[in-house]
């Protein structure tokens, strides 16, 4: 798996990714974790077309391999592979954002076309992502938007004067 070695620290990889935002112009940064459902988040804002945006960005630390072998003499317990894989998970963030922000630059595509889909809203009173709104209406195969009417029809009669 892609930084399953690295030894780059989740503090590191956090300010690295904190000086892209800075250079991107974001207005803040905001990281932060669940340990126990073992979710990051990193949020930031951003002034895009006049308009304020929030993009929050939330990921699971995906579980860390078992050991093909257990050894006696092994010093790696789970904790530490826990370790090692929000290690690779800040790495993969961090460089996911660098090319995303390069893509932008570049012009590529537009900052809209890469964070669309992280985009925060407020509905209800809460908070959520255009993501999060839009995903369960494609998994299910359910139309997003109601159908559209019957157009209604006018009975008319077309006369030159």
């Amino acid at each position: 798996m892609a930084y399953s070695e690295t030894s780059v620290s989740v503090e590191r990889s956090k300010e690295a990714i904190r000086r892209i935002l800075i250079k991107a112009g974001a207005r803040g940064v905001q990281f932060s974790e669940d340990f126990d459902e073992h979710r990051i988040n990193v949020k930031f804002a951003k002034q895009v077309n006049g308009h304020m945006r929030t993009v929050s960005v939330s990921l699971v630390v995906p579980a860390p391999e078992k050991p093909k072998r257990i050894r006696r003499n092994s010093r790696k317990s789970d904790a530490d592979r826990w370790d090692q894989m929000e290690r690779a998970t800040y790495r993969a963030l961090h460089w996911w954002l660098k090319s995303q922000f390069e893509a932008v630059d570049f012009g590529l595509l537009s900052f809209e076309d890469v964070f669309l889909s992280h985009f925060e809203w407020m509905i209800d009173g809460r908070t959520t992502t255009v993501g999060a709104m839009v995903l369960p209406h494609l998994s299910n195969g359910s139309n997003f938007l109601p159908a559209p009417r019957e157009p209604e029809i006018i009975d008319a009669q077309y006369a030159e004067t």
